[in-house]
């Protein structure tokens, strides 16, 4: 089916395809002989152009292509000016960076220099141990009321056993210290680490939607916005659309009647308005399944103002030079192949 016909740029390169044409194109009279039927056609793209959107609100900053700037895919197209996420995507990865420092601290465990300070605090608390061990000894060898008081024995007992105390504290400390940060510690801080680098991700991800990029190479058929405008997704609009690169094709309108006379790899012979008189070869790539109804107005005023047709794509030989988008051309088709 034949949709609204796309605008065509102008411009000297135009020019310079059209006079291409004429010398890779071949006299019309000699591959239009023996021509069953003409039907109307357009000279489309690999396939159809691409509409391409945004999915951010914003005013545009920059428009970096214009009409006819050949493209390729995940080139810059469109940007947005979006500081709003730019701040945002800064702020989570401050956060990402400190979640990622909580679990290495408790991934890693003690440092050695922890460790060694543990070690020389027992130590030290072992030897006031044992100090405090040996003057207990020493004071009950001695004669309780003649050489030594009863509430002196009570003292030097009383720091023995805080001694112990402590030496056992000291080494309960160490212990912990060469354990390591218990397992549910080092499972909620790589939690919140995952958590932080997924909300970053989703920041990542909307800035990036502030980005316009070519989803695939081609050519910009128009641009129909301008730098300083507002673009918002709750009223939808496409920002420029492209025609992808591959091999030239046309679509052509066959008439119901004509139908029967159309068969896949049919040769045919494309004949361009600006140069009748020549003419490239083509042959039938495709028949569609659907059948269009088109009203025209030179049909208006007919019995029948209505007309079935039937759209039938062909491509060019690879030779073949580049054509405009929807330049109008008339599709001469040969007979079917005789099947042998």
């Amino acid at each position: 089916m034949i949709g609204r016909p796309s605008r065509i740029p102008h411009g000297s390169k135009w020019l310079a395809a059209l006079c291409l044409l004429a010398s890779f194109a071949v006299p019309a009279q000699m591959l239009g002989q023996g021509s069953d039927f003409v039907a109307p056609g357009r000279v489309e793209g690999a396939g159809p152009p691409l509409s391409i959107g945004v999915a951010a609100t914003g005013i545009v900053s920059d428009v970096l292509v214009h009409e006819g700037s050949r493209v390729q895919a995940g080139q810059l197209l469109v940007k947005l000016d979006c500081r709003p996420q730019e701040v945002d995507v800064s702020l989570r990865q401050a956060r990402l960076a400190a979640a990622q420092a909580t679990y290495d601290k408790f991934r890693n465990g003690s440092r050695p220099d922890e460790i060694a300070v543990g070690e020389a605090v027992v130590n030290f608390s072992k030897a006031r141990a044992d100090e405090a061990q040996k003057a207990l000894q020493r004071t009950l060898e001695l004669q309780e009321g003649v050489t030594v008081t009863a509430a002196r024995v009570l003292e030097v007992q009383r720091v023995a056993r805080i001694a112990l105390a402590q030496l056992a504290e000291a080494q309960a400390q160490l212990n912990l210290l060469r354990a390591g940060a218990r397992e549910e510690d080092v499972r909620q801080a790589k939690a919140l680490r995952d958590a932080a680098a997924a909300d970053l991700d989703e920041a990542r991800a909307r800035l990036d939607q502030c980005s316009v990029k070519a989803p695939a190479a081609g050519v910009v058929l128009d641009v129909l916005i301008n730098k300083g405008q507002f673009l918002s997704v709750a009223v939808p609009q496409p920002l420029l659309h492209i025609a992808p690169d591959g091999p030239a094709r046309v679509r052509a309108k066959v008439a119901l009647a004509d139908l029967p006379h159309v068969c896949v790899a049919q040769h045919a012979a494309i004949v361009a308005a600006a140069f009748p008189n020549a003419a490239m070869s083509a042959q039938v790539a495709g028949i569609s399944p659907q059948v269009s109804r088109t009203t025209t107005a030179a049909d208006a005023t007919s019995a029948h103002p209505d007309s079935d047709s039937v759209a039938v794509v062909l491509t060019m030989n690879g030779n073949a030079p580049a054509l405009p988008i929807g330049l109008p051309v008339s599709v001469h088709f040969a007979p079917c192949p005789t099947k042998s």
